[in-house]
């Protein structure tokens, strides 16, 4: 809050130099969502009431719901890397496709499938459709999740009030320019993030009658080590295969969760580069073979088609 003071305050005067704080800014609000991600699993503070009400604050400039994100994301933990169990728009990162169905598709369909993948379209086209317009509507969501449904609505109805009341103080330009600034390079971040440690190579799918969640966490999550200064704007989500295998541990207690038990210490590791080749790499599951290949290799996995002669 006090970087987005800085930056209207500044803009105002024709301080532009205060842009410089752009970069911090989307820096703390990658924090900000790491600190709303642990209210939505209770593990920020002991009293459930004070993880809803920061939750929700925090919400306000993350531009996500936080009753409908963090009911979303209770699922995904519940049958990540579950083969049965794909297809919702929500975990659109974590998912995936298998080669078979891959070909199975159309020629224009595998087309539009492999741009989908494109990392123009998925880092850098999709993280601002999906904070600014997809989390506006209860998309994915059963008419029975109503207090998901209202808080939808309900954080719209405040950033319409808040952004409103910017834009009459500071005009319409400055707003938009400021908070893009902020969220667009905070968005990509986090969503890159997300998706490397969900696919890379080494990550393990399995079947409905097989699959249990902290074989998951293992098989199924990287560990990203990053600095020190990126680890705490990051709110240690690096550490993804231990908030896997559980939830309720607060963001401060990965790391030491994870050198306390050997368990932990034969998971994927990534570097900064490590992370960077996978971002762009492993997209089909190939069940034959038990991996993730990338589109170059997938042809090699094509299931054979009988021949009648």
């Amino acid at each position: 809050m006090a970087c987005y003071a800085a930056l209207y305050l500044g803009i105002a005067h024709g301080f532009y130099f205060v842009l410089v704080l752009l970069p911090l800014a989307s820096g703390l609000a990658i924090r900000t969502f790491t600190l709303q991600h642990d209210c939505g699993h209770g593990s920020l503070f002991r009293a459930a009431w004070a993880n809803r009400l920061v939750g929700r604050l925090c919400s306000l400039m993350t531009l996500t719901p936080y009753d409908h994100w963090r009911r979303h994301h209770a699922v995904h933990h519940g049958d990540w890397n579950n083969i049965e169990s794909r297809g919702r728009l929500s975990d659109i990162y974590s998912d995936c496709t298998t080669v078979k169905e891959y070909y199975a598709m159309s020629a224009r369909q595998r087309i539009a499938y492999r741009l989908s993948k494109h990392p123009v379209f998925t880092l850098l086209l999709m993280p601002p459709v999906i904070f600014f317009l997809v989390y506006r509507i209860p998309f994915d969501t059963p008419r029975s999740w109503q207090t998901e449904r209202l808080g939808v609505h309900t954080t719209n109805l405040c950033l319409v009030l808040i952004y409103g009341a910017l834009s009459c103080h500071f005009g319409i330009a400055t707003t938009a320019l400021l908070t893009l600034g902020v969220v667009y390079p905070a968005a990509v971040i986090g969503v890159a993030l997300f998706l490397v440690q969900h696919k890379f190579e080494g990550v393990h799918w399995e079947r409905a009658e097989h699959w249990n969640s902290f074989d998951a966490a293992l098989t199924g999550c990287s560990f990203l080590k990053l600095p020190g200064w990126l680890n705490w704007f990051s709110g240690s989500i690096g550490l993804h295969h231990i908030h896997h295998a559980a939830p309720g541990i607060p963001n401060y207690r990965l790391a030491e969760c994870h050198e306390a038990h050997s368990v932990f210490h034969d998971v994927k590791v990534l570097g900064l580069r490590e992370a960077f080749q996978e971002l762009f790499r492993h997209t089909l599951w190939d069940e034959a073979r038990c991996c993730m290949v990338p589109f170059s290799t997938a042809h090699r996995a094509r299931p054979l088609v009988p021949i009648s002669i």
